[in-house]
């Protein structure tokens, strides 16, 4: 941390990789320089679909000479599809401490922000890959310090789900 910081948040999980109707276990510690006050700890289970829509213009293997660029015409939305949050202790002073996690992934989470199914989905997945358009979806959890009068401290672990 080089003295710079309050502290910092481990999640520590069994597995990364998990599928509907599945189990996420694992422990978050908390280890504080010093002592500090916070509101409360808390987890979160999500996932972030990330869209993007439109067309580059331009070509960097094509575009060649001083003065050449790629414009990136494209507009990128990000939205939760999941979002479920849990508090793990409440308002207090924090030093050290380790918490149990355990979290139950829906058993319809992969129908949520993937849009219809069958010929209908093929139909609009191919509609969007020749218009430029793509989606993917950023599976993560996250323990948050939420710290009174200062910066959170926080710590994002990146998942597998499908």
């Amino acid at each position: 941390m080089f003295g710079f910081g309050k502290g910092k948040i481990e999640v520590i999980l069994e597995k990364f990789n998990f599928k509907p109707g599945e189990t996420i276990k694992g422990k978050v510690k908390v280890k504080m320089n010093k002592p500090t006050k916070a509101r409360q700890l808390k987890v979160v289970f999500a996932g972030t679909k990330t869209t993007s829509s439109g067309m580059m213009v331009g070509n960097s293997s094509f575009s060649v000479g001083i003065g050449s660029r790629n414009h990136d015409k494209r507009k990128t939305t990000t939205e939760f599809v999941h979002k479920f949050e849990m508090p793990l202790d409440g308002e207090k002073e924090y030093t050290e401490g380790e918490y149990d996690l355990e979290i139950l992934v829906p058993a319809d989470i992969m129908q949520r922000g993937s849009g219809p199914g069958g010929e209908v989905g093929a139909a609009l997945k191919a509609v969007q890959f020749l218009s430029g358009n793509s989606s993917r979806i950023e599976w993560y959890i996250q323990a948050t310090l939420d710290v009174d009068k200062g910066l959170d401290v926080n710590k994002k672990v990146q998942i597998n789900v499908g």
